[in-house]
């Protein structure tokens, strides 16, 4: 199994963060046979600065917090691993509809945690709304579902209605859990809150309770469950969602099957692949305001695999919004 050491610098904007500029990727077995390589963080997409005048490119931010996970800790490691894994020494920088975003991408570096979730959230919410207030479109990578919320919450700033697509194994629509409102059991409950969110699509569900099935009841027609065993491969959300509306799109690794995405903290048989993810993007017609990656588990990983693929699900995100930018 590979394991990652990483080099960290200060991050711009003055941020408590991390921004992996010369990172290193340890590759071995044992701690006898190791070999340190340099690597090229996400496949050599980064190199644009987020403060130059009239910059309106993709913003890669790693939130690493995994303080409302309810059952295992690990995935406020992700954001690093992300960065070094998906290494341009093996992936290049142009994505499959042709964008070459070879250093068109800023990395914000990691804006780090506070002592409660309280704090973290207001912080993680301004991140948000600073950058969607300068034209910029964030792309986030967790820490956990929580992680979600604030960033949402920030797409206020907008001033215009949101909607929500969420990849996930998990419907995520407990009123609290284990005495938490802001657990990652209940993301899309605080989301549905919003006044500014008129529609959350859940795709890949198939851990839909009795509890869970009442707050859909709760929520009506502003959300749209999509079970995993109602998809296929030419399954698109054009019958779900309207044309060109401002669109954040979240994806729980978990939501993929764990034959693709081994790294999550709680891997659900039955699930979607890549490839149906990817189309996804690939017929989508709507404006693409952000997107997240969340629930990495690097503890739980094998060779990097989930790491890798939460990496290409952003890097897709990212081409398909440099696209929207250019019309």
């Amino acid at each position: 199994m590979l394991s990652i050491a990483l080099t960290r610098t200060d991050a711009p904007l003055g941020l408590n963060a991390n921004c992996l500029e010369n990172p290193t990727l340890s590759m071995g077995t044992n701690h006898e046979n190791t070999k340190t390589l340099r690597t090229i963080p996400f496949a050599g997409c980064f190199g644009a600065d987020a403060r130059a005048a009239g910059f309106r490119g993709p913003v890669f931010v790693g939130l690493p917090d995994d303080s409302q996970s309810s059952y295992l800790r690990g995935s406020a490691g992700a954001p690093e691993v992300i960065r070094a894994a998906y290494d341009g020494r093996c992936y290049n920088s142009t994505s499959e509809s042709g964008v070459d975003l070879a250093g068109k991408v800023a990395d914000f570096g990691d804006i780090s945690a506070e002592d409660c979730f309280e704090k973290t959230y207001r912080k993680y919410c301004s991140v948000s709304e600073s950058l969607v207030a300068e034209g910029k479109v964030p792309f986030f990578a967790g820490g956990d579902h929580a992680v979600t919320v604030p960033v949402v919450d920030g797409l206020k700033t907008l001033g215009q209605p949101v909607q929500v697509v969420q990849i996930d194994a998990h419907p995520d629509l407990y009123p609290e859990f284990e005495g938490s409102r802001f657990s990652h059991a209940c993301t899309a409950a605080r989301i549905l809150e919003m006044e500014h969110v008129d529609l959350v699509v859940q795709i890949g569900i198939r851990a839909l309770n009795r509890v869970q099935q009442e707050q859909m009841k709760r929520f009506g027609s502003r959300l749209r469950v999509l079970e995993a065993r109602e998809l296929d491969d030419r399954a698109s959300l054009a019958a779900y969602m309207e044309s060109e509306v401002p669109v954040y799109v979240s994806v729980d690794m978990d939501g993929f099957d764990p034959s693709y995405a081994p790294g999550v903290s709680h891997p659900v048989p039955g699930g979607l692949s890549p490839r149906q993810v990817l189309n996804l993007f690939h017929r989508a017609n709507w404006t693409l305001v952000g997107m997240d990656a969340v629930e990495v588990n690097p503890l739980r990983d094998v060779n990097h695999l989930t790491a890798i693929l939460a990496a290409r699900i952003l890097h897709e995100g990212m081409a398909y919004s440099w696209q929207q930018s250019q019309f």
